[in-house]
């Protein structure tokens, strides 16, 4: 581990502690339909309202699946990246749906 709580190797499917002073990231490398899905629901159950979580996944399903799990838990998708097969999410955990 680095100075300043950045994890350097990340074990496969378990959420690290914090990369910055309100983000996380769960490595889900090598794991396929539904387990990134599921890992990522648990993911934001465990965080607090405004944390940010980023996912890193290679399933290329996540693509529809990721932004359908954050549209149906009100929670915000920050950005999706794609690199050399890997897909990053990051994922803000709010409640907040403004004004309906």
């Amino acid at each position: 581990m680095l100075e300043g709580g950045i994890q350097t190797a990340l074990p496969l499917g378990e959420c690290v502690g914090l990369v910055g002073p309100e983000r996380k990231i769960l490595n889900l490398l090598g794991f396929f339909c539904p387990i990134p899905i599921n890992e990522t629901r648990i993911a934001l159950s465990e965080l607090s309202d405004g944390d940010v979580i980023e996912v890193v996944c290679d399933d290329r399903e996540t693509l529809r699946d990721i932004p359908l799990l954050c549209k149906r838990l009100n929670v915000s998708l920050i950005s999706i990246e794609e690199d050399s097969g890997e897909f990053t999410f990051l994922i803000k955990n709010s409640s907040f749906l403004g004004d309906i």
